[in-house]
């Protein structure tokens, strides 16, 4: 197996685990439901934030350095466009703009889903200047679709 594969699982399993299994996980949840109910539960929600977005950087030198030691090259200029691929691939995943939900292998499938219609658009003979309007469509019908589960799911609630 590569080792980029082999590092790639380890990270989603380290973060799948302190997500699901620990106090700051449900707490970085809890702050991205209800910041206020975090602060008035005794909990600082900046101190948690701050940590969030340290191990947010972490993890993308982790990925900066793999990237460089796959092409033996650095570029300042080597992840240009990629935020919308990675933007993609949470929400295709499940994880909702409104903070709350979401799921690490959530936004693993989403990253698989999306690294499939690239590879499709590809195959179809599709020009690169076309993937991410294609991208942007698929980001845009998710959020929808995340929009009306969430009345669909409040109006049941209130049933």
């Amino acid at each position: 197996m590569p080792s980029i594969f082999l590092i790639a699982v380890g990270v989603i399993l380290i973060g799948w685990f302190v997500l699901r299994f620990t106090v700051f996980g449900r707490l970085i949840f809890a702050i991205g439901t209800n910041e206020e109910a975090v602060r008035l539960s005794g909990h600082s929600p900046r101190k948690y934030k701050i940590a969030a977005f340290t191990i947010s950087g972490l993890t993308a030198g982790t990925a900066a350095i793999v990237y460089l030691l796959r092409l033996n090259i650095g570029s300042p200029i080597a992840g240009v466009g990629y935020e919308l691929n990675a933007i993609a691939a949470v929400i295709i995943g499940g994880t909702s703009l409104f903070g709350g939900k979401g799921s690490i292998i959530g936004s693993l499938i989403g990253a698989c889903i999306l690294q499939v219609l690239s590879t499709g658009l590809q195959l179809f003979g599709i020009g690169d200047n076309f993937k991410p309007i294609v991208i942007g469509t698929v980001i845009v019908l998710a959020v929808v679709l995340d929009t009306y589960r969430n009345r669909f799911l409040s109006s049941i609630e209130t049933r």
